[in-house]
């Protein structure tokens, strides 16, 4: 029985295999332009595409109808600190015009059913923020309809698109563009400077069309880029292309085909959905790619994941890719992680510069905000960039060694320009202001993380001081809330985040009363590291912002040294200061009533750094932070003294006019630093400043300093005056006890108490008349010394342009391999410096063996200090290494042979460490003295007995001659010297032409040369000896400006010598045209561009090398002027002039009649005086005839007087009579297509 079972079953396979399929086999078809492709529904109805371009990304296919009407961008602020209404106030009434996390983006490339389309920037579309009843926050996403393998066929692009300057200001650009996109209406035009238009690259399936892509609609199928609706109506539609000028406005298609602006919350314009057709997977079962008959296909064969941009790419690798051996842990509950993704966030901690035990220096947190796992590495090294950089600026790079700097790699979920998940929740707001932000996730807390949570931890964990945690910060303690954190501040001198973007921006909050006390700075913005020190400014020195306007409150109120209301120069917190380098007091702004000291610092504009004041805030500060530090000298400098910016009056004028004649003043006057050069031997009789600050650091001890300043000879000598006199002063300057130190924020302080910025300050003027006969040599300078009680040099004419070198630590084990969760930091220390370093004891759970760097000068970069560690319970293993023996010398001590160990730094007799020797002066072999023998040595000056081990010189002394030249105690006889006849060869100025001569000495009898009138400095080489070169050349300019029809040139000359230096040519403008001489009515006012180009074809610049002015009512049909006047390099004017023709008409009727014809036209009554028709018996209009219908209201004409049965060609055109220069001339519009009439018998 199953045997025939199987037989007919067989018998049945085999029938079925041998039917006629009915199904058409898939195909690959090859897209063109202007195919037709029908995919996915909306709307329950099919959605016919069309080819409009193929470019580098393949098919570019565009809906062929209309597909809704939406709003691009929702205007409501609910969510306005995050994404791009964060970036624009503007945006929360009209919606944004940023294409990346618009309402748009992310509802066309989301499959998402009803209202759960996951919208990018927070913000749904909905009711009362969209216009009208367009609110679409309920539709499922639009891909909602299509199948997968429909979805497979359109290709995920990444490509440009534009941005506006909300986006360009903060860095949100890729590429080198720099410039917004010229907003032409024509689609033409719209695309004139695109390719330099700012810009970021998007990734998506399913987008608007920008310009360039509907110009290129334009360009390959003509009027196909004018959109309908499904009732045939034109339309207008959205496309993705910001108005880049401005915070909110879109370019739209208009359904004229005109390109226009709209803001993007309307919801009546048309969305028109484009994408890119992956051709590679693309295959269809049916049509022929025409409009009747369509492909009809899709990706079956593709593989793809299910596809949406709704959520942002989170880390590809969630694995850590740094070392979390040494890390805190933290628990955290609503208050700070309401979503719960951070609950229980293990934190590793990294030591990036410790050079001290914590207790001894200032210990600064950085934290990280937007780095994923796998990102900590780029972390690690982002804190120690912007450490490093942070460095280099004064007055924290005098402090470099005392930082204690560590790196909590707080991971994020995300990436912070991703806008996903983040470990802090950072916002940016539409001020451009980042902060922890208490309102995501409803965290209230989370801006107090800081004190209350990551503090606490790594004190009691990580800091040397080991503190336990005083309270759960989950739970709110009872009395004050924040009291019990205040701790937190004595062992934690700053916090600081690092938010892992290129995005410009930056913040302090310092308050420490309340639980705030940190900065926020980006990692990679264009001036990412500048920020990090502005930044640190506030929150470690506590410096205000210069750059703001406005109003302060009373003076009393102020709570830093560097901002001031007070008008006063008498009573300005900086008075003491003023005059001393670019210290002045002026208006941060115009009309602003806050003042600073300069315009040239770090805290109002990034590009300099910290002013004098702000340097003297920052070292009264850190002074209270750390130990050791009694006195701060600001750099010293030497001015020429003129008795100018002297005295307080001279500090009234409070504009920037007057700071920068004050900069110019000094700069004139400036002697020192790289000034040095400007001392000149004109200086005879004129006075020189010594000029600094001093503040003491002590509140016990008074201070008395010495200020020497002398005339440096280039050889190191001082000057003299003619009599043999140093150039040389020297002061002494009392500083006074700093009494009010407990009142500037002592170590502890929550909060700046009002203090006397004065006290303990000492402004030191050191004034100086050189002699009018001063001998003053060609390469003198001003050298000065400021010295303590016992005589240490604290600055000198060296110190301004002191050379700094950087410095390097690291942390390892005794075998050379590095110690976890370190990342050894890099510092900035002055040249020649010896580091005086203690090591902290212990870094986590190691304990400190030794130290190798220390001690000896830093003389090269890339220095590396390296500190030694040990577990604490580890056996230490000698590494021995051998003291050979040494004699002792006369003056030398020598010593036996030891050993000692590289580790621990014991001493041994032996070679095993057994034998260890507690008194290390036991190997030591004292000097045993001289020996001197009793034979007299002797030169032409001295004798002396010799030392017959050393043979050192003993009992030396000057010959004794007697008269007879013969020296009375050893026998040395003395030779009588020439006796120098000496003539002063006078010195010889250099000039721009040939060099100079130092005067020098020259003997009459043995014809030798001297420097000196002594004859004690013999020139023996008086060609090469004293001369000047020749000096620079005065250089002056003369500029003859081009014209249209002359060269024009810039000669740079010396003003002295007359020598022509260098010539450049200014090429003439030659070439001067309008873009359109002759144009249409069209009711609008019409501006042609002008063109101007040089002889060389180079292009000149609108508003810098020319301007452009246009006649009045060039709306009419007449005749405008359009004035060219040059300027910059160029002179001169041109006028060009267009005319605007009326518009034409065209022939209706004609109609033959006996020897006759009549004709009629479309009536063109506006801006017309009449019509003129035209007749002839030849097509090219030879020996025509024409006719003047003089009113514009007349449609037709009969043309009699005629041949019968003749074939006449006619054509008509309109024009208008107008005014030019009082004469009244016909404008004629171009002649009608013609045609024929023949007439009859």
């Amino acid at each position: 029985m199953s045997k025939k079972i199987t037989a007919i079953f067989l018998a049945l396979c085999m029938a079925i295999s041998v039917l006629p399929m009915t199904i058409q086999a898939a195909s690959k078809p090859d897209i063109k332009v202007g195919d037709y492709v029908k995919m996915g529904a909306y709307n329950n109805a099919s959605i016919l595409w069309r080819c409009v371009s193929i470019d580098n990304n393949g098919p570019l296919m565009l809906a062929d109808k209309i597909v809704d009407t939406l709003a691009y961008d929702a205007k409501t602020n609910d969510n306005s600190n995050s994404k791009s209404h964060s970036r624009s106030y503007k945006r929360d009434d009209y919606g944004s015009n940023y294409w990346k996390d618009s309402n748009m983006r992310s509802w066309l490339n989301s499959t998402a059913a009803e209202g759960k389309v996951d919208w990018l920037c927070g913000n749904p579309p909905k009711d009362g923020y969209v216009s009208g009843v367009g609110a679409y926050n309920e539709k499922a996403g639009f891909l909602n309809a299509f199948s997968k393998s429909e979805i497979a066929a359109m290709k995920t692009v990444t490509q440009r698109s534009l941005v506006s300057h909300p986006e360009y200001n903060k860095g949100i650009v890729d590429g080198d563009a720099n410039s917004d996109l010229l907003y032409y209406t024509d689609i033409s035009e719209a695309v004139a400077n695109y390719d330099s238009s700012y810009f970021e690259t998007t990734t998506e399936k399913v987008f608007l069309l920008d310009v360039k892509q509907a110009n290129a609609v334009w360009k390959n199928l003509k009027g196909y880029y004018v959109a309908y609706n499904n009732d045939g109506m034109a339309w207008p539609y959205w496309l993705r292309t910001p108005v880049t000028d401005c915070n909110h406005d879109m370019r739209y298609i208009s359904s004229s085909g005109q390109v226009g602006r709209y803001a993007p919350w309307y919801s009546d314009l048309g969305v028109r959905p484009a994408f890119y057709l992956d051709s590679e997977y693309f295959v269809t079962t049916s049509g022929s790619g025409s409009q009747s008959s369509p492909y009809i296909g899709s990706a079956p064969n593709k593989q793809e994941d299910d596809y949406t941009i709704s959520e942002p790419a989170e880390d590809a690798n969630p694995d850590w890719n740094v070392s979390t051996e040494q890390s805190i842990q933290l628990t955290l509950g609503p208050w700070y992680s309401n979503d719960g993704k951070y609950s229980n966030p293990t934190i590793p901690v990294y030591t990036i510069q410790k050079t001290r035990s914590d207790t001894e220096n200032m210990v600064v947190v950085v934290c990280g905000e937007g780095y994923t796992k796998s990102q900590q590495g780029k972390f690690i090294n982002d804190v120690k960039r912007l450490w490093q950089d942070a460095m280099k600026y004064e007055p924290y790079r005098s402090y470099a060694d005392r930082f204690n700097v560590y790196a909590l790699c707080t991971a994020s979920e995300s990436t912070f320009d991703n806008g996903g998940s983040t470990f802090f929740d950072v916002i940016v707001d539409k001020y451009n202001s980042p902060v922890i932000s208490n309102n995501l996730h409803g965290s209230q807390w989370k801006n107090h993380i800081f004190e209350r949570c990551i503090g606490p931890e790594f004190i009691e964990k990580i800091h040397d001081a080991h503190i336990k945690k005083k309270c759960d910060p989950n739970t709110i303690p009872s009395g004050s809330e924040y009291e019990p954190y205040y701790y937190v501040h004595d062992y934690i001198a700053q916090f600081a985040m690092v938010v892992n973007t290129k995005s410009d921006f930056g913040g302090a909050y310092n308050n420490r009363e309340y639980g705030f006390h940190y900065f926020i700075s980006p990692s990679d913005s264009y001036r990412a590291s500048k920020t990090f020190a502005h930044e640190f400014g506030h929150g470690l020195l506590g410096l205000g912002d210069e750059y703001s306007n406005g109003y302060l409150l009373d003076d009393k109120e102020l709570k830093s040294l560097n901002l001031s209301s007070v008008e006063d120069p008498e009573k300005i917190k900086w008075r003491q200061l003023l005059g001393f380098r670019n210290t002045y007091t002026c208006r941060n702004a115009y009309g602003s009533k806050m003042l600073v000291s300069s315009y040239e610092c770090i805290m109002r504009d990034t590009n300099y750094q910290f002013c004098e004041v702000c340097r003297l805030q920052g070292f009264k500060r850190m002074s209270q932070l750390v130990k050791d530090v009694d006195l701060y000298v600001a750099t010293p400098e030497v001015k020429e003294y003129t008795g100018a910016y002297s005295k307080p009056s001279d500090f009234t004028d409070l504009e920037t006019s007057s700071y920068y004649n004050y900069t110019y003043n000094r700069n004139d006057r400036l002697l020192s630093g790289n000034s040095k050069s400007r001392f000149n031997t004109n200086m005879n009789g004129k006075k020189i400043e010594l000029r600094t600050v001093i503040q003491n650091i002590s509140d016990k001890n008074a201070r008395q300093l010495k200020f020497k300043m002398w005339i440096k000879h280039s050889d190191g000598s001082v000057a003299t005056d003619s009599s043999g006199n140093p150039l040389q002063t020297v002061q002494t300057f009392d500083i006074p006890v700093w009494n009010d130190k407990a009142n500037f924020w002592p170590l502890g302080a929550l909060d700046h108490i009002k203090s006397d910025f004065n006290s303990g300050l000492k402004s030191c003027s050191l004034i100086y008349q050189i002699p009018s006969d001063a001998q003053l040599k060609s390469g003198d300078t001003v050298a000065f010394q400021v010295l303590d009680e016992n005589g240490n040099v604290l600055a000198d004419d060296n110190t301004e342009t002191q050379r700094y070198t950087t410095v390097s630590i690291q942390y390892k084990f005794e075998d050379g391999s590095e110690i976890p969760n370190t990342a050894g930091g890099t510092f900035t220390v002055p040249y020649g410096t010896k580091l005086d370093l203690t090591p902290a004891k212990t870094l986590y759970d190691y304990e400190f063996i030794k130290v190798d760097g220390l001690n000896k000068p830093i003389v090269s970069d890339g220095t590396v200090v390296t500190y030694y560690y040990k577990n604490k319970n580890e056996e230490h293993t000698h590494n021995l290494t051998l003291v050979a023996a040494k004699a002792a010398t006369c003056t030398t001590a020598g010593n036996s042979a030891y050993y000692t160990c590289d580790g621990c730094d014991k001493w041994f007799a032996d070679a095993t460490g057994s034998v260890e020797i507690t008194d290390k002066t036991s190997v030591k072999i004292p000097a045993p003295g001289h020996t001197a023998g009793t034979e007299w040595k002797s030169d032409d000056t001295n004798h002396w007995h010799e030392c017959s081990r050393c043979h050192d010189k003993k009992d030396e002394a000057a010959h004794d001659y007697g008269s007879d030249n013969v020296c009375d105690t050893c026998g040395y006889y003395k030779t009588v010297p020439h006796t120098h006849n000496l003539t002063l060869v006078a010195a010889k100025a250099a000039t721009c032409t040939e060099g100079g001569k130092e005067a020098y000495y020259k003997c009459e009898g043995c014809g030798k040369f001297y420097e000196d009138v002594l004859g004690t400095k013999e020139i023996t080489d008086l060609a090469s000896w004293g001369n000047i070169a020749k000096i620079a050349h005065t250089t002056k300019q003369t500029v003859t400006k081009a014209t249209p029809t002359a060269n024009g040139k810039i000669v740079n000359y010396c003003s002295v010598c007359k020598k022509t230096l260098s010539t450049t040519v200014i090429p003439k403008a030659s070439s001067i045209k309008l873009k359109a001489t002759s144009l249409t009515y069209n009711g609008k006012v019409r501006t042609p561009k002008v063109i101007v180009k040089d002889r060389t074809g180079k292009t000149l610049v609108k508003n810098t090398d020319y301007t452009v002015s246009y006649a009045k009512g060039r709306k009419y049909v007449g005749k405008y002027a359009v004035k060219i006047t040059f300027k910059g390099k160029y002179s001169g004017t041109k006028t060009l002039y267009f005319t605007i023709k009326p518009k034409a008409t065209s022939i209706s009727s004609l109609k033959a009649g006996s020897k006759k014809f009549t004709v009629k036209w479309k009536k063109q009554a506006t801006q017309t005086t009449g019509y003129q028709v035209q007749y002839s018996a030849s097509s090219k209009f030879s020996k025509a005839k024409t006719v003047t219908v003089g009113k514009n209201t007349t449609v037709s004409k009969k043309i009699s007087k005629l041949s019968g049965k003749k074939k006449y060609y006619v054509r008509v055109r309109t024009y208008k009579t107008v005014k030019i220069n009082g004469k009244s001339i016909r404008i004629y519009s171009g002649w009608s297509k013609a045609k024929t009439v023949t007439t009859k018998k």
